[in-house]
């Protein structure tokens, strides 16, 4: 996957996103304002982001980008640079400047927009400069930013151009090939470092006192483990520190959308530079900028989030909080910080149940440009990135996919929400499509159809609403059948799924009673169905217990719409223990991902809930197997985790306050939380399977032939025809674990002469294959005028050499007459970059022992609009390849594409007969071949006592050969005759 901005910038290019007009020029006026929370401006009438601390007569600037984007915009909509400022940032008393410069204003030769992440610094002349990306207007380089300094005598302006040019472009003062933004400075007494750079890309060059002279040359920074972006440069004590946004999906960031903050240090402030970790997890917002400053003794770190209202990943804000420092650590190390105001329960009433699960998916781990938490987190947006949703595109998509909740507790469900989307129609294979059926299971034991179900819509605007017959379980998911075009699945995703809880008529929560300083209330109700009592969440509001007597709390129920709750709270004395004689009783429960027979698919949480007669909270200890004793105290309840396949033992005891102690309680938990195993061996066009399962043991196999229905496996599979076939197949163990879909492929029957495009038959193999193309594409018999990236091959990435091959292997050798091939290109030829035309191409064979060029070639075209036909002469291989030749800029080549390349067969009808006859007592072979097509023909006869070429038999000739036994008796057999089979009886030559 590209990053996100080159990303972004092709759907711009492809028509599919609407950029919202640049505002005309004007100037706004400050203002002030009172906040003490995060964002600093959150009510959503200004969306700023890429904050760049600076302090200043005593005061403390925040200068920003202004966000302009609409709410459905996925592009960096951004016209100007603004600031706030403070002299308090407790306090919370802000001026605003909204509007305190414009590129094409102070810039002469830049364009209007993209005002993207800059930072004002101050000279050693007591000036105030501003180094900003821009887009340079009568740029020719392959990227047009630009980085431009503006001066002023005073932190808010008026701004005028420093130079008169960039400052740092493609051309200037050295060439680069990099996207020149996110500057960021460091004056050092006359010495000025700058940095920038984007898309793990980062520069390096120092300038002289007058903020534009360089000195020396421009170089690479190396250190920074996941730099992405958004470097930021200062200074603490004899150290100097590099914050970033990192990108490493699988380190810091759960998809590569996501960005964190992670910083380095080094001695000097050329570097070189260690990495040291990270500062700040990845916020609401894909992009994140650190800005980072000390400010009245205090330190600092100013980022953007998306948390305003109406805010989105190009609708940002600035937020501020506190940096604190590690100096016990040589350097000092940065503390993560913790953003703040931190996050609450969402307490309003509502039917959803989905955010208060856990959920699990059957593609672990989820290709890292999308977000299984996005799944429950109850956020759709009008025009989502990848992170905002669950997927399962990779290139290979399975037939089936699915997506599972677990409750710790019973719940009861009778409805469900999902929100789908796609990138292509449903019948394509390709791209993302809405599943072509779907349905919703509970488990009861066993994974089940919820009854009563009232359709499955599949549209892809808006929540698809499916209601059921209620159902009480601790787990439902849904299964969803990817929509075909017959030989290829399109993947699935998902923005929103929502469970709508079953709603009692009135919840009454019972008393509760806690100790003068408990303010932990119990974390679930009884709730009434007719006969049935379930414990369900409730999320209370905070209490506070500072004496003995009564009160009241609110709370939420998990799924209960109806409204809030209210329970009575009696506060008690923890020294209320004269005369207690009674021990506590202990009840274990365990929740996971329940299993069938008794077994847990995961780790399981057991929790050990302790009631008392004087209602006090207690010591209680809890010991899994033989393991050290855990205790705590004062609580009501405590947790262990039960980890490892096999059987467990959790036990525990309980000691209030008087000190009396329970009896051991005991519990038994099985987890089995590994799928089995399986693999699948083809020979004579028969699929066999085995599995293996360590804990639980196989309950059974299933396969699949093509789109067909799952079956139980009782024996080899065979093919249904002559066709080539795709089978999957998947064990299932006696826990219920569910293995990943595995496929193999029963070739093709060859035996028949082949003609016209054998490359669907075909094995496709290539030097290399972006993660976002798709080998099968090279084959899969289709040509779209407007391919989605999962219709191509192509090899896009940051390495690009300068020849690439795809080779096409048959289960026999066949006889072939030409090839074509339709590239794909995204820039022109000569750039070096993206994907352009190749500069040419060749077609090999393989002879036995090495490649030969094709001879007798007709030409090689490099056509995106058109295939390329080539024919050659005839030859009989088992193999076929193109080696393609890329185009570049001399330095650096250009990825190659291919939308569909095909292969051409010309084996014409043969007549054959093999019959056994005996000479001087032994056995020879009599062959007969004649070429009944209209041209000459090589014909190759092989036996199992030899093999003989006849070239160029006439058309209507015939040959023959005797292939002498040397046996007295011969058994059934077959002769081969330019791959097609000619069977002959048993002979004996014996008395």
């Amino acid at each position: 996957m590209r990053p996100l901005r080159t990303a972004v910038a092709g759907l711009v290019a492809a028509g599919l996103l609407l950029a919202a007009p640049a505002a005309p020029a004007r100037a706004a006026d400050p203002y002030t304002f009172t906040n003490t929370v995060n964002p600093i401006l959150g009510d959503g009438s200004y969306y700023s982001a890429d904050p760049a601390p600076l302090v200043a007569d005593g005061q403390l600037y925040v200068y920003t980008g202004h966000d302009e984007a609409g709410p459905a915009v996925n592009d960096f909509v951004m016209n100007e640079w603004g600031a706030f400022r403070t002299s308090d940032v407790a306090e919370g008393e802000w001026t605003h400047f909204p509007s305190l410069m414009r590129p094409e204003q102070v810039f002469t030769w830049a364009t209007p927009g993209r005002a993207y992440a800059g930072q004002v610094v101050r000279g050693p002349d007591g000036r105030y400069y501003w180094y900003v990306p821009v887009s340079e207007r009568d740029s020719t380089a392959a990227n047009t930013f630009a980085i431009g300094v503006a001066v002023s005598g005073t932190p808010t302006g008026p701004w005028t151009d420093h130079i008169g040019g960039p400052l740092i472009s493609q051309r200037t003062p050295t060439a680069n090939t990099i996207e020149n933004i996110d500057p960021t400075i460091l004056v050092e007494g006359q010495r000025v470092f700058v940095y920038w750079g984007t898309f793990g890309q980062l520069r390096m060059l120092e300038f002289q006192a007058d903020m534009k002279t360089p000195v020396g040359t421009q170089r690479a920074v190396t250190g920074l483990t996941g730099f992405f972006e958004a470097s930021w440069l200062f200074k603490r004590g004899d150290t100097y520190y590099l914050a970033y946004a990192g990108n490493n999906a699988g380190g810091c960031t759960p998809a590569h959308y996501h960005a964190c903050i992670a910083y380095a240090t080094a001695t000097a402030p050329t570097g070189p530079w260690t990495y040291r970790g990270t500062i700040l997890s990845p916020v609401s917002s894909t992009t994140s900028h650190p800005g980072i400053v000390e400010f009245n003794g205090r330190w600092y770190l100013a980022y953007h989030t998306a948390d305003a209202v109406g805010g989105g990943h190009f609708r940002r804000s600035v937020a501020i909080d506190r940096v604190e420092w590690d100096d016990t650590q040589s350097p000092p190390r940065i503390r993560p910080v913790v953003p703040t105001p931190p996050k609450q329960a969402d307490r309003t009433p509502r039917a959803n149940i989905a955010q208060g699960a856990t959920v699990t998916v059957s593609n672990e781990p989820v290709p890292t440009q999308y977000w299984v938490k996005a799944l429950n987190d109850e956020i759709v947006r009008a025009n989502p990135l990848p992170p905002d949703m669950w997927g399962t595109w990779t290139g290979g998509n399975p037939p089936q996919q699915w997506v599972q909740y677990t409750w710790d507790q019973p719940m009861r469900i009778t409805g469900s929400q999902i929100d789908f989307w796609n990138d292509q129609p449903q019948g394509t294979g390709v791209g993302v499509a809405a599943p072509a059926r779907w349905k919703i299971q509970y488990w009861n034991g066993q994974w089940t159809d919820v009854p009563g179900a009232g359709g499955y819509p599949t549209g892809t605007q808006g929540f698809q609403d499916t209601t059921f017959d209620p159902v009480t379980t601790t787990q439902v998911r849904a299964v969803f059948d990817a929509s075909t075009n017959g030989s290829t699945y399109s993947a699935v995703a998902v923005e929103e799924w929502k469970i709508l809880a079953a709603q009692p008529a009135t919840i009454t929560p019972p008393p509760i009673t806690v100790e003068v300083g408990e303010n932990e209330l119990p974390g679930s109700v009884p709730v009434t169905f007719g006969s049935e009592t379930l414990q369900v969440p409730v999320y209370w509001d905070p209490i506070t217990a500072d004496q003995p007597g009564t009160l009241s709390v609110s709370g939420s129920v998990l799924g209960y719409a109806a409204g809030r709750v209210t329970a009575q709270v009696t506060v008690i004395s923890p020294g209320d223990t004269e005369g207690d004689r009674t021990p506590p009783s202990v009840v274990l429960t365990a929740s996971g991902s329940a299993g069938a027979a008794g077994w847990f698919r995961s780790s399981v949480r057991v929790r050990a809930s302790a009631a008392d007669d004087r209602g006090g909270r207690m010591r209680i200890v809890t010991t899994v197997d033989d393991g050290t004793p855990q205790t705590a105290e004062p609580v009501r309840s405590a947790e262990v985790t039960v980890t490892g396949d096999g059987r467990h033992t959790v036990t525990a005891t309980a000691t209030d306050r008087a000190g009396n102690t329970s009896p051991p309680v005991s519990r038994t938990v099985d987890i089995d939380a590994t799928n089995p195993v399986s693999s699948a061996a083809v020979a004579d066009r028969k699929v066999t399977v085995t599995a293996t399962d360590a804990t639980s043991g196989v309950d059974r196999v299933e396969y699949a032939i093509g789109t067909g229905p799952w079956t139980v496996y009782t024996g080899p599979v065979s093919a249904p025809d002559a066709a080539q076939h795709a089978v999957s197949y998947r064990a299932v163990d006696r826990a219920g674990n569910l293995e990943t879909v595995r496929t193999v492929v029963i070739p093709a029957d060859l035996s028949a002469p082949l003609n016209g495009n054998i490359g669907p038959i075909a094995t496709a193999t290539a030097s290399y294959t972006a993660g976002w193309n798709s080998l099968t594409a090279l084959n899969d018999d289709s040509d779209p005028a407007s391919p989605s990236q999962a219709q191509i091959w192509g090899t896009w990435s940051g390495a690009r050499p300068a020849s690439q091959w795809i080779q096409y292997e048959w289960s026999r050798p066949v006889r072939l007459t030409g090839a074509d091939i339709r590239f794909w290109r995204d820039v022109d030829q000569g750039t070096g970059n993206g994907v352009a035309e190749p500069s040419g191409w060749i077609l090999q064979y393989w002879d036995g022992t090495g490649w030969q060029d094709v001879t007798g070639a007709t030409g090689y075209g490099t056509s995106t609009t058109a295939f390329n036909r080539v024919t050659f002469d005839p030859v009989v291989t088992a193999r076929l390849r193109a080696v393609i030749s890329a185009d570049g800029n001399g330095s650096t080549y250009s990825a190659v594409a291919v939308t569909e390349w095909r292969a051409f067969a010309e084996e014409p009808a043969l007549t054959a007969t093999a019959q056994p006859r005996c000479i001087a007592g032994k056995v020879y072979l009599a062959v007969t071949a004649r070429n009944d097509h209209t041209a000459a023909l090589d014909i190759e006869v092989v036996t199992a006592y030899g093999k003989r070429v006849f070239a160029a038999v006439a058309p209507g000739a015939s040959v023959y050969q005797s292939f002498p036994a040397r046996a007295v008796s011969v058994p059934d057999g077959a002769v081969t005759v330019n791959g097609t089979a000619t069977t002959y009886p048993a002979h004996s030559c014996g008395g």
